[in-house]
Parts: structure tokens; sequence; C-alpha cells
């Protein structure tokens, strides 16, 4: 009755909360690709690593992040009865560290991190409540050069990863110049901006016409602006719209950065004029990278000067970019049909006699770097190099008492079924010959 009992219980619910997800095996080697990418991406140009809280104060972010990350952030009341959420995003952390921490050192500060982060948003394809990113900020510079470096290195990622993309590029400050000249405040802006952002023009202009002071002129730029897009000389085009209407700003911040730009990475560029983020925190320069084909961008970022002054403390000027881990190794599996690069080998001792041996060999593949994997359970030959196949392994090392004797060791191509017989002391050469078989 006892056993009866013990099973009648009710068995745990295993499946993880809506829009979070358990990844293993092909999934999460893509995604390791991906942050190790990232991270040697950070070492190339200089940024240094930091390793952030995954809980902060809610005010952190409830102060400038925006209209669309105020609504999904996961927020809770801790044992302190603070008010405190999940980052939903990784770039306001980074800036509180650096007040905290950084603030002496010498400028300019590049600074990088890898971070899971939460929204509760509705779950749909590539986008999931908790996702990761790989965060790069500089701190205290203003020259429109370090974003110049920062779209170079953007490139340069997604060209190494062989991902076809472009780079959608803008200036949210054009649309704040318009709005601020018009006697709009900053959080009606802020809520414009997220519209457009969405696509809901007709539903921002309504926003504009209603709390603009020259609403005509207003909806009448924003409009032009809104249908211009294309390479850059659509700047020059935007220089004589905001001249004409009398609006004090001429895309001078874009055309300072283009201009540094390498032709390569000129090539990835489309101008978008009226070009707006789901952060409010950027003050100007803005960009997101884009895959033809796929559906959402997968990298982004911008131009912050103001965000420390908002947190009250001095003003440091502040540019970076986040990509989209989850997305990045979505695109590459989609889109270009990605495996990992890695050999993995399979060692099998077909008797006691030989595990001691093929433990000896497992190390010493290890120590140069290649993926081992060590079946010991007591099969048949044919039932172990079945399970090696599953397991995507390409070249089987078997190893039974006669090739103890002879101390040898027979090596299997998966793939092309060819086997050869080799001399233990020859074993790396010989592995890279049955590959090429």
């Amino acid at each position: 009755m006892e056993a009866r009992g013990e099973l009648m219980k009710k068995k745990l619910n295993v499946e993880p909360l809506r829009g979070f997800r358990d990844i293993f095996f092909e999934e999460a080697e893509v995604l390791d690709f991906v942050m190790k990418k990232s991270e040697q991406l950070a070492w190339k140009w200089g940024f240094k690593k930091c390793f952030l809280p995954t809980v902060e104060r809610f005010e952190l972010f409830a102060m400038k992040s925006g209209v669309e990350i105020e609504k999904t952030m996961y927020v809770f009341r801790d044992k302190a009865g603070r008010s405190v959420a999940l980052r939903p995003e990784a770039t306001a952390s980074v800036v509180r560290a650096y007040l905290r921490l950084l603030r002496a050192q010498p400028k300019p500060i590049k600074i990088f991190t890898i971070v899971n982060v939460f929204r509760y948003d509705e779950p749909q394809y590539a986008r999931y409540r908790e996702f990761y990113q790989a965060d790069f900020e500089v701190f205290g510079s203003s020259d429109p050069y370090e974003d110049a470096e920062l779209l170079t290195m953007l490139h340069e990622f997604y060209e190494e990863l062989g991902l076809k993309h472009e780079i959608v590029l803008g200036s949210v400050r054009a649309l704040r110049t318009i709005l601020q000249e018009e006697g709009i405040g900053e959080k009606e802006q802020d809520l414009i901006l997220h519209l457009i952002d969405k696509g809901k023009i007709d539903e921002a202009l309504e926003h504009v016409e209603k709390k603009a002071k020259n609403p005509s002129r207003a909806v009448s730029v924003i409009k032009e602006l809104v249908n211009i897009e294309g390479t850059e000389e659509v700047l020059e085009k935007g220089v004589e719209i905001m001249k004409e209407s009398g609006y004090p700003y001429g895309f001078e911040d874009l055309l300072e950065v283009v201009k540094y730009l390498p032709d390569e990475v000129r090539s990835v560029i489309k101008i978008k004029l009226a070009f707006a983020r789901g952060l409010a925190y950027y003050t100007g320069l803005i960009y997101e990278v884009k895959v033809p084909g796929f559906p959402v961008s997968v990298a982004g970022g911008g131009r912050y000067d103001t965000l420390t002054e908002i947190y009250g403390w001095e003003r440091t000027p502040a540019t970076g970019f986040a990509i989209g881990i989850d997305r990045t190794a979505l695109a590459l599996t989609k889109m270009r049909g990605w495996k990992p690069d890695r050999i993995t080998v399979a060692i099998i001792p077909i008797d006691d006699e030989a595990r001691k041996e093929a433990l000896a060999i497992a190390r010493e593949l290890a120590s140069f770097d290649v993926d081992v994997l060590l079946l010991t359970e007591k099969k048949s030959i044919k039932k172990m190099l079945s399970y090696a196949s599953e397991k995507n392994v390409k070249v089987a090392i078997i190893l039974g008492r006669k090739e103890l004797i002879e101390g040898k060791a027979t090596l299997k191509n998966l793939d092309t079924r060819q086997q050869l017989r080799c001399p233990r002391r020859a074993l790396l050469d010989c592995l890279a010959d049955i590959l090429k078989a």
C-alpha cells in the first residue's frame, strides 16, 4: 500500500515558466559559440570584462529606460521591502557600476559584459522572457570616432560569423530636436518615440498635433523624415528639410560618424532619418543590425550622453551597443545551417583491460583540445558506434585486447565508414588522416 501511495503522488510540473527555456545540446553549443565570439571581439578591441548583479533597484531602470521596458520589467519587493527588478537590459547596470567604481579612471573606459536579462514580453519567435546579451560600453568620450569604431566592430563581428547584414543608422536627436522646439516635454517625447519605433506613426503624430506649438510644421517635417531612408546621400536631403523648416539640427552627428567609417562598413549602412529605438536614454546616434530574411534585429546601440546626469551625477558622454546572443545564434542556425566546427572523438574500450589505456588516450587528446566522448558501457560495438553517430562523433577509437598487445588502436571514420589500424605513438597523425578519408 505504501508503494502504491508513492506512485499516486502528484508529479511535479517540470515545464519551465512561459517564455523561459531549458537549453541543451546544439542550441546550447551555438549560444556558447556566439558568446565566445563576442568575448574575442571585446579583447581584440581593448574592452575589459565585468560581472554585474542580476537584481537591481527598480529606480535604476524606471528613471529612463523607456515606455516598453517600464511595462515589461520583472519588479518585486525583496525581504527588506525594497522595490527591485530583474535587469531588463545591461547598459543601466554598467552605468551604475561606472558611477560607483570607475569615475576616477583615465578616459575613455571600455567595458564589456555578458548577461542574462529579463522582460515580461509576450513570447514569440526570437523573443523570450529570459535572454542573453553581450554588452559593450565606452565612457568619457564624445568623439564621433568612438561611434565609428563601435560600428566597425559590429560589422567585423557579423562578417566573421558569415552572416549577411545591414546596419540601420539614424539619430534620435532629429526627432527630439523637433519635439523639444515645439515645447513637448521629455516624458511625452519618450512616448512619441516609442510609438514611432513600433511603427505606429499615425498615433505618434496625433500626440504631436495635440502638444506641439506649431503642429502643422512639426507633423509635416516628421512625416517627411519618416519616408526617407537609403544610403548616406539621403543625409543631404535631411539637412535641407531641417534647415528649411527652421529646426536647429542638421544631422551633424551622423555626418561626422559616417565620414570616419571604412568603405566596407559604409557598404552595409542604411540611413533612416526618422529612426527611433525602444530605449529612452539615447541622445543622438542610434543603430540596429538586421540580417536579411530574419524577422528581428540581432544587435543595436547608440549614444547616451546624459544618463549619468539623469542619475544625479556629473555628465559623462557615453556610447555602446549590445549583441543579442539568442537572436544571433538563431540567425546563424536558420540562415546558415550552423554546425559546431569542433571534432568529437569517441574512445571505446571493448574489455576491462583496455579501460586504463582508453583513459590515458582521452587525457592525451583533451590536452590537444580535441573533444572526447569516452564510452565505457558494456554494450556491443555496433550499439556503441550507433550511439556515437547520434552524438555527431566523427571518429571512433576502438581498443581491445589485440590492440593492447600490438600497441595499436583501430580508428573508424563514422561518416565514410573507413578505418585504419594505427600505432599508439602515431595516434594524432592517424586521427588527422582518418578525418580526411
